[in-house]
């Protein structure tokens, strides 16, 4: 049943009050990111019925018909909750495509009707191209993304999906920020002055990638001015990046609750007390030893000694259950996930997980501490976070930021600049302006 005036409209929303659905969703163009888009249809599918809700659309009579109405509903299940989160701003969807991650099955995804690329290929200047492309084919392809959500829904979810579902709200919060750009940068992909990333959970380890349309904001060029094109939304301004120190180092620390100094990079504690190296030199000798296969003697170096103790009760627990946990959520990484699994292969997985999840709770907290503050949260790369900083509302904000990162255990350094290129180095500063 299409859905094409205010009295059906109502009549379904009367019917779907409290229910859960299946839902898919069209937006204005493929080739915007969700955080700059609008719905232009969107098909559910509840109590074996199908509806067709027609939002905007040329051959279409619809008119004021308000998406927000749809809050009525309980639960959606969808294909991509970020998108449904930048579409909606409901946060009562729950993810089909991560339900299969995480139940270590494929979702391939359907592909759009050649006639999308044909229309693409002769408006590449607009940007709302799925409105004139034949409803007929809208219908077809939103219908098929349907009743692909319909055959791989479950009822059966684990406390360990719903924390990473939830987690997908806070990166598409994360991604709603946009950053500035200069203008012409980035080629075609963003086309009103700011860019967005696109974080992916659904890796082999469950580390985010961050690509869209090719653009890898996790990944910048360093040495030519691409990094230059990332600058400061506000007229008085300026970005502010926080590293953390040795995290992985750390984050085994923490797990493995030894002791190590807050105050002092660790890579320079170990360099100065095991390795009697540089700093450089320490780093290449702690990730040998992390990641190789060199013997450690618990006296010249008792903190590798426990990892590499670690290291055994993994791999033969991994050897036994076919599998290890994620150390905060219960992710589990099954044997057939993980190509020619070995013991540091296992390792680093587990590692990754760890800082993943760390990560997100971190996030969250970021979140709710910037929810009502002008400055913005732009980026997340694993070890580092950026910040595009209103400095009306002071150093203060720069402290709270870097005390939610640290955790009293994480010591991060910090740089700023007016553009993502020109960061310079503040932590001393900044300490000292406690």
């Amino acid at each position: 049943m299409v859905i094409e005036n205010k009295q059906g409209y109502n009549d379904l929303l009367k019917r779907a009050r409290n229910k859960s659905v299946c839902a898919s969703f069209i937006r204005d163009d493929n080739r915007n990111h969700p955080a700059e888009s609008k719905v232009i249809l969107i098909s559910l599918y509840f109590e074996n019925q199908y509806y067709d809700i027609v939002f905007d659309h040329s051959e279409s009579f619809s008119k004021d018909l308000e998406l927000q109405k749809l809050s009525c509903i309980k639960r959606f299940w969808v294909d991509d909750v970020k998108e449904f989160y930048h579409l909606t701003g409901f946060t009562n969807g729950y993810d089909v495509r991560l339900l299969n991650k995480l139940n270590n099955s494929d979702y391939e995804d359907i592909e759009e009707p050649q006639i999308f690329a044909h229309i693409y290929e002769n408006t590449f200047a607009a940007r709302q191209s799925n409105k004139i492309i034949p409803i007929v084919k809208v219908l077809e392809y939103s219908q098929n993304k349907l009743n692909k959500i319909i055959n791989n829904i479950s009822e059966s979810i684990s406390k360990s999906y719903l924390k990473y579902n939830r987690a997908l709200f806070e990166f598409a919060r994360l991604e709603n920020s946009g950053m500035k750009i200069t203008p012409n940068s980035f080629g075609t992909v963003f086309r009103n002055g700011y860019g967005f990333t696109n974080y992916n959970l659904l890796t082999a380890t469950g580390r985010p990638s961050n690509t869209f349309r090719g653009v890898n904001f996790g990944a910048l060029n360093k040495n030519d001015n691409t990094r230059n094109n990332i600058v400061t939304r506000f007229d008085k301004g300026m970005l502010v990046e926080f590293d953390y120190d040795a995290y992985h180092l750390r984050l085994l620390a923490d797990l493995l609750k030894i002791e190590v100094p807050i105050n002092k990079s660790l890579h320079q504690h170990l360099a100065d007390t095991v390795y009697n190296s540089t700093y450089e030199e320490s780093k290449r000798i702690s990730w040998q030893i992390l990641y190789g296969n060199i013997k450690i003697d618990e006296k010249d170096n008792p903190f590798f000694y426990k990892v590499e103790k670690m290291a055994d009760l993994l791999w033969g627990y991994f050897n036994k259950n076919k599998c290890f946990k994620s150390p905060i959520y219960n992710r589990k990484f099954e044997s057939t996930q993980i190509v020619d699994p070995n013991r540091k292969k296992v390792l680093n997985y587990f590692i990754q997980s760890y800082e993943t999840e760390k990560n997100i709770e971190t996030l969250k907290k970021l979140n709710r501490f910037l929810k009502n503050r002008s400055t913005r949260m732009m980026l997340y790369t694993y070890d580092s976070f950026l910040f595009d900083l209103d400095r009306s509302e002071g150093l203060k904000t720069i402290l709270q930021i870097k005390e939610i990162l640290q955790d009293n255990k994480f010591p991060v350094k910090v740089k700023a600049g007016l553009n993502y290129g020109s960061m310079q180095d503040i932590t001393e500063r900044i300490n000292g302006n406690k």
